[in-house]
């Protein structure tokens, strides 16, 4: 066939034009399926890409919240740490059941006219002494703010007639309209430490919980040892503060009940000739003819004051109106024997025929017996064994026993910050924190 004389019509009918129609048509097809795809696929990438943006995002803040909280959770650790020892010291929070070392917890601590009381080990208890009227508003406060700690009080008499009102005429508190006298101590108090031949005299009630027992009762008595390497230079120690340097009456002088002491010393220096060293009344007026013989001084600091006892044989206490004498007992510690006042509040269960002897049992303050019985007392010197019979009978531990077994009674050991040996704690005995 010649090319020229072809037809277009028929080339249109031929099935090469057919088939290249078909081929276009085909392209075409394709391209727009292809391109609907991308158009599909566009969606579903921008879709991924920010599901993908999130997560990122997600991710990073949670990476960085954990770490954050990995930090508070350490910080939270040593939080908890520590607030697990303050559990330990602060009984408001925390009623121990078990043995904590409370020592160094000056929540605990407390000062006068409250005295702290500790176990045998040093550690401060939740058992505080009220051993003082409240003759001012910060004891109260003191008070209140150790409830809250959950401390527990006992009243010990360690100050004139507490709890009785005061009856030394030179204290302000011998007023009863003083406002320490508003308080009920037997309220404020679970129990009471008392020193008295007899405690209802003292306003104490005969039911409430009551033992005899006092801060003298735990002198050191391994601290205060002789020294037998000094040599003695007196006879007698007496010791009276001065109360001014007028040396007017005050309340040093009847407490320590001078008036009868001249009585006494004017015997002790012309008819025995006693040496005396006579504590805290320097420049003050003595007996006629004891000036050659007794020694006086100013106010001394404790530290040399207790050695001052290695320098004499035996103590004169002709005090009144003292509740708790240390005096006393340290003299027995360095083994010196106690010439006493019958009439004296406090101290009296110290004398025996071993340890010393009384006076003035008819209690007129005149000294009308005082020669008769420093004689006895001279005559009977080289049998007394003081500090053998004070360490006998009050012995640290057993005083500490008693005073653990009173404190159960009327506090109760499940209100204790500390375990008892018995149950299977390390306390074994309570002592006051003097």
């Amino acid at each position: 066939m010649n090319m020229k004389h072809i037809n277009i019509k028929n080339i249109k009918n031929t099935n090469i034009y057919k088939n290249m129609n078909i081929y276009k048509n085909m392209n075409i097809y394709k391209n727009m399926n292809i391109y609907k795809n991308i158009e599909k696929n566009k969606y579903y990438l921008f879709i991924i890409c920010i599901i993908c943006i999130i997560c990122i995002i997600l991710f990073i803040i949670y990476t960085n919240y954990f770490k954050l909280n990995t930090n508070y959770f350490k910080l939270n650790t040593n939080y908890f740490k520590l607030n697990t020892n303050y559990f330990k010291l602060n009984t408001n929070y925390f009623k121990l059941n078990e043995n904590f070392d409370v020592k160094n917890n000056d929540n605990l601590k407390m000062k006068r006219p409250f005295l702290n009381i500790m176990d045998n080990k040093g550690r401060y208890t939740n058992i505080v002494f009220i051993t003082h009227p409240f003759s001012r508003d910060e004891c109260i406060t003191q008070y209140e703010n150790g409830k809250k700690l959950n401390i527990h009080y006992l009243g010990i008499s360690s100050y004139c007639d507490f709890p009785a009102i005061i009856s030394n005429p030179h204290d302000s508190m011998h007023d009863p309209k003083h406002k320490a006298w508003t308080y009920n101590y037997y309220q404020l108090c679970k129990g009471w430490c008392h020193c008295f031949r007899q405690p209802e005299k003292y306003t104490i009630p005969k039911n409430f919980p009551q033992i005899l027992l006092s801060e003298s009762d735990f002198a050191k008595y391994n601290k205060h040892t002789p020294d037998t390497t000094i040599k003695k230079e007196y006879d007698f120690i007496y010791v009276c503060l001065k109360d001014n340097d007028k040396c007017d009456s005050g309340w040093q002088s009847y407490n320590r009940n001078w008036d009868l002491a001249e009585k006494c010393l004017h015997i002790m220096c012309n008819k025995y000739h006693m040496k005396g060293l006579l504590i805290g009344r320097i420049n003050c007026k003595i007996p006629d003819k004891c000036h050659n013989l007794m020694k006086t001084t100013d106010f001394l600091n404790y530290d040399k004051f207790i050695t001052m006892y290695n320098k004499c044989r035996f103590a004169f206490v002709p005090n009144k109106l003292d509740a708790s004498p240390r005096v006393m007992t340290e003299a027995i510690c360095y083994n010196l024997p106690i010439l006493c006042n019958y009439n004296i509040t406090g101290g009296w269960k110290y004398i025996n025929d071993k340890t010393g002897s009384f006076f003035n049992y008819n209690g007129s303050d005149t000294g009308d017996d005082f020669d008769e019985k420093f004689k006895n007392f001279i005559t009977n010197f080289d049998t007394y064994t003081p500090r053998k019979e004070y360490m006998k009978n009050h012995n640290e531990e057993n005083e500490g026993k008693r005073l653990l077994e009173f404190c159960k009674s009327c506090i109760g050991k499940d209100n204790f910050n500390f375990k008892c040996e018995s149950d299977g704690g390390d306390v074994k005995y309570l002592i006051p924190a003097i």
